[in-house]
């Protein structure tokens, strides 16, 4: 199985984040293999699973939480086309090249879509979809086998 995070900016650009098999940790700490430098990500955010039965996302008691399609998830298998969402970062999930394409414009909708049936309980906690500009920044990811070799910020 192939899989990936596709990292969509608001201005379109999309990076696309290989996942090898196994755990993945995600968050602003210097030992995650996806480094994101945002005061709303927490230091261990959450991580990916990914493997022969497919590829799963559990939150790791970070602060702001993780989303699935505008849900708050503790743990959860992925499907292709799910979106992410981790701190303002959206993520969409490919699997076996599925989505082939991603459409930012409808991505955003997608999430706002998908958040209006919790947004109630959610707005007053944090915005929903990706309209914060901030959020376009790059981040690291080293996902090499060899854990003592990685870049510093």
């Amino acid at each position: 199985m192939d899989s990936a995070l596709v990292h969509v900016r608001s201005d379109g650009k999309q990076q696309a984040v290989p996942l090898k098999p196994g755990k993945i940790l995600i968050g602003r700490h210097d030992d995650c293999q996806i480094r994101i430098p945002a005061a709303n990500v927490s230091r261990h955010h959450c991580e990916v699973v990914s493997g022969g039965s497919g590829v799963r996302i559990r939150d790791l008691g970070s602060s702001n939480g993780t989303y699935v399609n505008g849900h708050k998830v503790d743990d959860v298998e992925l499907s292709p086309g799910d979106v992410i969402e981790i701190g303002t970062l959206l993520f969409v999930v490919r699997i076996d090249g599925n989505p082939a394409v991603i459409d930012p414009e409808a991505l955003s909708q997608h999430v706002k879509s998908a958040g209006s049936a919790v947004a109630d309980a959610v707005t007053a906690k944090r915005p929903l979809g990706n309209d914060d500009s901030s959020v376009d920044f790059d981040f690291d990811f080293d996902l090499s086998d060899d854990d003592d070799d990685q870049p510093a910020l």
